[in-house]
């Protein structure tokens, strides 16, 4: 077979790969959100209707709101249990894991096709190339993997950083994730990857998902236009993450995350002036529909597209696991959080209600910019050395120097999340 036709081969099987991924993965994740603001009425009235036939109970509007917030919020504690067994199955298993009025019901649980789509496609796809040197010490394997993905002939040196971390790995086990809370060497990198996580559900994005119809009525938008308004919102953060992936390898991921999070900020401001004088001005309603399309573009940009990548580069193979199972269960739990509250600050703080928003915004623009060095371009040991510089401040260098003996995995090419 010529070069030609196996690199059009590997390139195929590297975008079929990340399509099977995407629609198990951020399609279910991202069609969760969607569809539960369409049926908004019609389960709140069955709710309403359900107490009364059972229990002859008249809910009150608020009591209404805290059982839909509940219905709205629960499937992020599945998320949650997603994220705590996942860095687990993953060390033993590798990538194959399990994972109107009439018709609401099947809306709801239409969301299973592609999470069947992605069970039956995944087979079919190579391992990850770390997992099947590192985890299962299968060179042959990892080799043949990284051939399949790229088509070509594998770089020299991107197979020397997996050997290299596979030798400092060698003799060790996986990280447990309450092991990296007492661990110095990776404080500060934990400390980002929770506050970053946190920050991508806090900031509130996803909420404007789950309660668009809330959103646009405060906004002052009519019932008969909310349902194409919040389909835009869905392509205008699609859009958004399009250019983040065009953007990232130039400006650099601490450039787009805190660039992201900046404009959210001003975008949250802009917000609540326009609902503060949204009855004074007849144009105000458009500028914050405006507003939250920015917003969400803004958010696109920058943490949507970065944040995911975080714990594969600041942490090495046998701390992977852990860290994503901190990274997802703070996402999860931040997302629970906000999908509870969210409707009662928009129904207390009227038009203030995304000033928490950018308050979380603008302080994590702030911690990026202070705490969180740029990964584009650097090796696992380039960046963990400019993280000891905090780890170990005022501390002895001995301490430093060993800890960075331990990752050193050798300088590479601009890649560290393969």
């Amino acid at each position: 077979m010529s070069p030609a036709v196996t690199e059009k081969s590997g390139s195929q099987t590297l975008i079929l790969m990340v399509a099977s991924a995407a629609i198990g993965g951020t399609l279910q994740y991202g069609y969760n959100l969607a569809i539960m603001n369409a049926p908004t009425t019609f389960i709140q009235n069955f709710i309403n209707e359900t107490f009364l036939e059972r229990w002859d109970i008249q809910l009150e509007d608020y009591q209404v709101t805290l059982v839909w917030t509940i219905i709205v919020s629960i499937f992020s504690l599945g998320g949650l249990s997603g994220a705590l067994i996942a860095g687990p199955m993953t060390i033993h298993f590798g990538r194959e894991i399990l994972g109107s009025e009439s018709c609401w019901q099947y809306l709801l649980g239409s969301n299973a096709i592609p999470g069947f789509i992605q069970l039956l496609t995944l087979p079919w796809f190579p391992e990850s190339p770390r997992y099947l040197l590192i985890d299962r010490g299968d060179k042959e394997a990892c080799i043949n993997a990284l051939r399949q993905l790229r088509g070509c002939e594998i770089q020299s040196s991107e197979l020397d950083e997996i050997l290299q971390e596979q030798i400092e790995a060698k003799g060790t086990r996986p990280s447990r994730p309450w092991e990296l809370f007492s661990d110095r060497s990776v404080r500060w990198q934990l400390i980002s990857v929770m506050v970053i996580s946190s920050a991508m559900q806090l900031c509130g994005n996803d909420s404007i998902y789950f309660y668009a119809s809330y959103v646009f009525k405060e906004a002052g938008i009519s019932d008969d236009k909310i349902q194409y308004i919040t389909i835009g919102t869905g392509a205008c953060e699609f859009t958004a993450c399009i250019m983040c992936n065009l953007l990232i390898e130039r400006k650099g991921r601490r450039f787009m995350l805190m660039g992201g999070y900046i404009f959210m900020t001003i975008w949250a401001v802009v917000f609540t002036v326009a609902l503060w004088f949204e009855h004074n001005i007849s144009w105000m309603p458009y500028l914050s529909m405006t507003c939250i399309f920015t917003y969400i573009l803004s958010f696109g940009m920058g943490p949507a597209g970065v944040t995911g990548v975080l714990p594969t580069e600041l942490f090495s193979q046998n701390a992977r696991p852990a860290a994503y199972m901190i990274a997802g269960s703070m996402m999860w739990l931040s997302l629970f959080i906000i999908g509870m509250i969210f409707p009662f600050l928009v129904s207390d703080l009227n038009e203030f209600c995304f000033v928490p928003f950018g308050t979380v915004c603008i302080m994590s623009a702030l911690y990026v910019g202070l705490f969180l060095p740029e990964t584009k371009g650097k090796s696992l040991l380039a960046i963990t050395r400019e993280f000891q510089k905090l780890n170990y401040k005022g501390q002895d260098k001995n301490d430093e120097s060993q800890t960075q003996a331990n990752y050193q995995l050798g300088e590479v090419g601009p890649s560290t999340a393969l």
